[in-house]
């Protein structure tokens, strides 16, 4: 329950037995994902931690196997485009960690610590944030902008809980304000900390955010890199069509 600090396995050990209870899948090869969310994000072109206004984003994300030059469409200010290939790949870009399709979802291995231990491997090195920050983060995203097999759901909250430095924060809230039961890993190197936000009774995934831990040269303490608040999941048969458009 939000507000009572627990162990962090404990806590990710209940969020792993609901999300095991739930899913929106399976997701066929020719359908897309379909997440609306809540979203807020800091700019640093200028050399400061800027953080725009709140805004409300779609993203279809195809799910083809394969290279694919076409990744999905997002929606943002009334426009909708087309979400192309990584720089680089001339040829598509395949499902992996960067484009995780339900169907490579569903193979990822089941075992908590070989999946962490995949996971991992599978993350880029980055010279701003600790690796352990950065696989946090991964799965971060892995839990927000998917629809994920149930099995997966559960290994990767369990996963989460082996991350050296990962806790409870009792009382976290999402892009839209909602609170629930935090779970979070501070980077000390980049003083920046991450939260995902779960519903204090379902334990159903809400949201996340990053937030400046101290007063920095980009900004002041608390100032925000980034929130999200997912405000529906669904499958389509259509790129760019919203569920029962």
């Amino acid at each position: 329950r939000a507000g009572n600090a627990q162990p962090v396995a404990l806590v990710l050990g209940r969020i792993s037995d609901a999300a095991a209870e739930s899913g929106e899948g399976p997701v066929g090869d020719d359908q897309f994902v379909y997440v609306r969310s809540q979203v807020q994000g800091g700019d640093l072109t200028s050399g400061k931690l800027v953080t725009g206004p709140p805004a409300e984003r779609e993203i279809w994300y195809a799910q083809k196997p394969g290279p694919q030059k076409r990744l999905g469409y997002i929606r943002e200010g009334g426009e909708t485009l087309p979400i192309n290939a990584e720089f680089g790949d001339t040829d598509g870009t395949r499902e992996g960690i960067s484009r995780p399709t339900y169907r490579w979802l569903s193979a990822l291995p089941a075992d908590p610590r070989r999946l962490l231990d995949h996971l991992t491997a599978l993350t880029p090195e980055s010279e701003r944030q600790e690796h352990d920050q950065a696989v946090f983060e991964q799965i971060g995203y892995l839990i927000r902008e998917t629809v994920l097999p149930p099995e997966t759901a559960a290994a990767l909250y369990r996963a989460a809980a082996l991350i050296p430095g990962v806790t409870e924060a009792p009382d976290a809230v999402d892009a839209l304000g909602r609170h629930g039961v935090g779970i979070a890993r501070e980077d000390r190197g980049s003083s920046t900390r991450s939260e995902w936000v779960f519903d204090p009774e379902g334990l159903a995934f809400l949201g996340s955010r990053t937030f400046l831990t101290a007063d920095t040269a980009i900004g002041a303490k608390g100032a925000l890199f980034d929130a999200q608040a997912v405000l529906k999941r669904s499958v389509v048969d259509e790129g760019g069509v919203r569920p029962q458009d």
